[in-house]
């Protein structure tokens, strides 16, 4: 199983535009993997862990537009943002 964990923190002024964007992109997403979870704190603090059966599907998919959109609205829309695949911090 290959575990991949998205951090940042929502700008404060973006927060309306980040949830119109992830509510409709959730159920896309979910598509391409075997699980998805989006949880968001009290002071905006974002946490997504997606897992994927292999590493086979996870390179197959992590790439595809949908999660390039998901990735896309978290860097533009976020702050401090943290990409790390089982653990381990993914080079921009």
């Amino acid at each position: 199983m290959e575990i991949v964990t998205i951090s940042a923190a929502i700008q404060e002024k973006r927060k309306i535009e980040f949830f119109q964007t992830i509510e409709p992109l959730k159920s896309l997403v979910k598509n391409y993997c075997q699980k998805l979870e989006i949880e968001v704190s009290p002071e905006n603090n974002l946490q997504i862990n997606i897992s994927f059966e292999s590493k086979k599907e996870m390179e197959k998919n992590f790439n595809n537009n949908e999660f390039n959109i998901l990735k896309g609205t978290v860097r533009s829309l976020c702050d401090n943002v943290t990409i790390m695949i089982n653990d381990v911090i993914e080079q921009k």
